[in-house]
């Protein structure tokens, strides 16, 4: 949390004033969690748009576009497709692997009877999804019974970014259990990518993996806490996974792991080092001459940057200056790259949609249902308990909400279909559908329950 600095206090460059009126609210707007899933979302529709307005050709050929890196007969090449579904989408799972790791040590998964609520609600919109599809892939009569993993998925950017743009319609609360819903969530999403959705084991490979692994954790055992050791061993990791056969994004769950909770001092020791910082800040303090003319205060002033550094856990430290670039600039990628699907100009047959009403009905009843009675059986089973502020019917509008599964839907799918583009297609569709509805009607009963609540509270007042 960044301290806001009065205009007092500032010191401007000539022209920043008249530029800071311009760009202070664009800035507020970027740095919004909300930010984040309006990222997506327009990088999505820019997909859909492009492929439907006859710049279909121009799309494929960026998907297929070859980046190769190369040192003298060494050489890796690949499309700028792979590159980022299987290398930059690591980074998002690293942060995934963070955040799962946190909310288990610290979050929302550390006390058992919220643990259990949240842990309850994920099964259930794990389970129901999955056998809502193989029932109508079964109905329907078609051999794509791979795709059970699709509807599972939950998009936490997406779902968190409609809750904060309802504001104080929707409890705080309500965020904590989707956060927490989303990495029980996505840690469900990961073990199917991982245990089904992979097709041939090298065992060499996912020795050597092991063997770095087991040196990150060492590493981390030993206190170092260097950032570039951590990141040269991610790196031979993911190479290792990649050509082990599981998919590479494993990597960054496992890497995320290993990234030590642990500060460097204390603190006690922050606050000493701190307050002597200040001391001897103030002691040297010339009013009328600016921090450009004093190199000791200059050096101080980096001497509490370092201090403050020894002092914040590398887990969150580094997940914060990653958050930001994976955000607004990787998953945009992502999806722009995955999301495009050429729209249906009539109405296509039966079989041809089959896929599409499975994951569709998968994401918006499956979830929504499956998250509701899950719950419902833990809090009447005594299992878990309501947050303070949450009633049962908001559990069902974040349960709704949950079925928006955009991003991780979309890249199960490109797993799960692979080399069948029809499949992919029908499977967009489902995916861009589904996650649609289901974000209107969650958030049509989280609003619906906002008005009612008010309704309430003004009739006791008069």
């Amino acid at each position: 949390m960044k301290s806001k600095i009065r205009e007092a206090n500032r010191e401007h460059a000539p022209l920043e004033r008249r530029f800071l009126k311009l760009f202070s609210p664009v800035k507020v707007f970027f740095s919004s969690q909300a930010m984040a899933g309006i990222a997506l979302l327009i990088s999505a529709l820019l997909a859909i748009v492009m492929v439907n307005t006859g710049w279909q050709h121009q799309y494929d050929v960026l998907n297929k576009l070859v980046l190769a890196v190369s040192l003298g007969d060494w050489e890796i090449s690949h499309s700028i497709h792979y590159w980022i579904n299987d290398g930059l989408m690591v980074l998002f799972f690293f942060i995934l692997g963070l955040e799962i790791k946190y909310e288990c040590l610290v979050g929302a998964l550390k006390d058992l009877k919220d643990a259990t609520l949240v842990i309850a609600m994920a099964i259930g919109g794990m389970l129901l999804p999955a056998l809502i599809y193989l029932m109508i892939i079964w109905i329907g009569g078609t051999d794509a019974f791979q795709g059970w993993g699709v509807p599972m998925a939950t998009d936490t950017a997406f779902a968190i970014a409609i809750l904060t743009l309802l504001g104080t319609r929707a409890p705080k609360a309500a965020a904590i259990i989707l956060t927490g819903l989303a990495i029980v969530d996505d840690m469900g999403a990961v073990a199917v990518i991982g245990l089904f959705y992979t097709e041939q084991i090298v065992v060499s490979s996912l020795l050597w993996s092991g063997l770095t692994l087991a040196t990150m954790f060492l590493m981390n055992l030993l206190g170092i806490r260097v950032p570039s050791l951590y990141l040269i061993g991610g790196v031979v990791l993911w190479w290792f996974i990649l050509q082990s056969g599981i998919h590479a994004t494993t990597a960054g769950i496992l890497a995320a792991l290993m990234v030590p909770t642990h500060p460097y001092a204390n603190k006690r020791w922050f606050l000493h080092k701190m307050q002597y910082v200040v001391k001897t800040f103030r002691k040297v303090d010339k009013p009328n001459a600016t921090i450009l003319e004093s190199g000791e205060q200059h050096a101080l002033a980096i001497e509490a940057e370092e201090i403050a550094k020894s002092t914040t856990t590398p887990i969150i430290r580094w997940g914060n200056a990653l958050r930001n670039p994976v955000s607004l600039i990787i998953l945009p990628l992502f999806a722009f790259l995955n999301a495009g699907l050429l729209l249906p100009t009539d109405i296509p047959e039966f079989k041809d949609t089959v896929v599409t009403l499975a994951i569709l009905f998968g994401l918006v009843l499956g979830k929504g249902i499956g998250i509701s009675i899950f719950a419902w059986l833990a809090l009447k089973t005594g299992l878990a308990r309501l947050p303070e502020g949450v009633h049962f019917s908001h559990i069902v509008g974040v349960g709704f909400l949950a079925g928006v599964g955009f991003t991780m839907s979309l890249f199960i799918s490109a797993l799960a279909f692979e080399g069948h583009p029809a499949l992919i297609a029908q499977a967009k569709m489902g995916i861009l559908l589904g996650s649609l509805i289901a974000a209107i009607v969650g958030t049509a009963i989280l609003l619906f329950i906002s008005r009612k609540e008010l309704a309430l509270s003004t009739a006791a007042t008069t």
